[in-house]
């Protein structure tokens, strides 16, 4: 029985390192799909109402917000972000946005599950 619980405990100090990496800046986040209900600019880029998969991905050294269709995959644009460290982990993926004077609706961050890191859009 000791045995047992000495491989559990070790298997915990092994495993909870690698946990902690997976959420440190630099990394490439998970592929979610959310759904934008209005139309929101996105760099230089309208999207419509629709389902679309978003993703940070660290390219060349650089940090980018890539949105993709959530039906075919195809990217659809990249624009560069930055991370934000968040004092808890995401409880559901969400889009930030605010509403311009005209109107105009401009994601400014988005925030994926499970994550303890935001990603702002700098574009």
């Amino acid at each position: 029985m000791k045995t047992l619980i000495l491989a559990v405990c070790a298997a915990a100090v092994v495993l909870f390192p690698l946990r902690a990496v997976a959420q440190t800046p630099g990394h490439d986040s998970p592929r979610v799909t959310i759904s934008v209900p209005n139309a929101t600019l996105v760099g230089t880029t309208v999207l419509k109402p629709g389902e679309y998969r978003f993703q940070c991905k660290h390219i060349e050294g650089k940090s980018f917000l890539v949105v993709s269709d959530a039906g075919s995959g195809k990217e659809l644009l990249r624009v560069p972000c930055e991370e934000q460290a968040l004092s808890d982990k995401v409880l559901a993926s969400e889009l930030h946005s605010v509403v311009r004077p005209d109107g105009t609706r401009v994601l400014q961050s988005v925030r994926i599950k499970g994550e303890t890191i935001g990603h702002r859009v700098t574009d």
